[in-house]
């Protein structure tokens, strides 16, 4: 196995924002309001570009 095949750790900090991103998004979608990516990022405390990081698609 190549150090190619193994994948990179995370580090601390981009994994809670990941799981913050996660619980923002399920509070947003939970509700029966419109969804706003930008809006995810800013009750996160994250930059839309961190948002889009995590997850490049919609």
């Amino acid at each position: 196995m190549s150090s190619r095949d193994t994948p990179k750790p995370v580090r601390a900090d981009a994994a809670r924002n990941r799981t913050r991103l996660l619980d923002a998004a399920r509070i947003a979608f939970a509700s029966e309001a419109p969804v706003s990516l930008k809006q995810i990022a800013r009750d996160t405390g994250v930059g839309i570009a961190t948002l889009y990081r995590h997850f490049p698609t919609r």
